[in-house]
């Protein structure tokens, strides 16, 4: 019987979730998508399988990251003596895939559940990135792809360095899917990460005299760290006859 599973989805014709389902077989075991069959298992057929598959093959094309074309097979086909259109995607080697505009989050990953498409779940999205990246952090696909790095860009010229896409690539800020990764994430504004500094009066850690907490982009708060251990780093004299040696605590 010709039903609905994890590897099986019908449509009765195109429509946008399409993109949905796709991106749910690539970060799952794959699948087939046959537009022009009903729910039920009924062949409708579709009334221009040309016109169906180039609209599939630029949906995916556009809205799916990172690319997954390649993982991707439509073709037309004769069901019942009618035209229907079959997507066939296989499991994808960088998972999470996602909606363009939705980014990787719950709202724009999707995954398998039975005959279902649904959203994944935070854990579900942090396990993909995990096994498709492995245990490095730095190289790990940043959640956020919406980041920016004007303080980053501003540390790279005092400093006479370029910092365009060919050096952040270089420097693996965007990976080979072409996506910003977590070493990007962290020299960005968008970082969530702090540097925590605390001065305490004595040597017993009871009593403090000042703290601050930084955020923002790792130089921004390397530089502003920098400066607040320079403030407290007092500078003594001692003298040897009619020499000064001055030396910093």
């Amino acid at each position: 019987m010709f039903v609905e599973n994890k590897t099986t989805e019908f449509k009765r014709e195109y429509v946008e979730d399409i993109k949905n389902t796709i991106v749910a077989f690539a970060n799952y075991n794959g699948g087939t998508l046959y537009i022009g069959v009903s729910d039920d298992g009924k062949v409708c057929g579709v009334d221009n399988a040309d016109d169906t598959m180039l609209r599939v093959t630029s949906a995916i094309r556009d809205a799916v990251c990172p690319d997954i074309t390649m993982f991707v097979e439509c073709r037309n086909d004769v069901m019942d003596e009618k035209y229907i259109v079959c997507v066939t995607v296989q499991r994808g080697t960088a998972r999470p895939y996602y909606l363009r505009k939705k980014g990787i989050r719950p709202e724009g990953v999707y995954v398998r559940q039975g005959a279902s498409t649904v959203p994944a779940t935070d854990a579900a999205i942090l396990n993909m990135m995990k096994e498709t990246s492995g245990d490095s952090y730095e190289t790990a696909r940043s959640p956020d792809q919406n980041l920016t790095f004007h303080k980053a860009a501003d540390f790279f010229k005092k400093r006479k360095a370029e910092f365009k896409k060919t050096q952040m690539r270089t420097l693996h800020l965007i990976g080979e899917d072409d996506t910003y990764t977590n070493l990007a994430f962290l020299l960005s504004e968008q970082c969530t990460h702090m540097v925590k500094l605390a001065v305490f009066e004595g040597s017993q850690k009871s009593v403090f005299r000042d703290r601050r907490e930084l955020s923002g982009s790792l130089p921004e708060q390397l530089e502003e760290a920098f400066d607040y251990i320079d403030r407290y780093n007092r500078t003594r004299a001692e003298f040897s006859g009619l020499d000064r040696s001055d030396m910093r605590d």
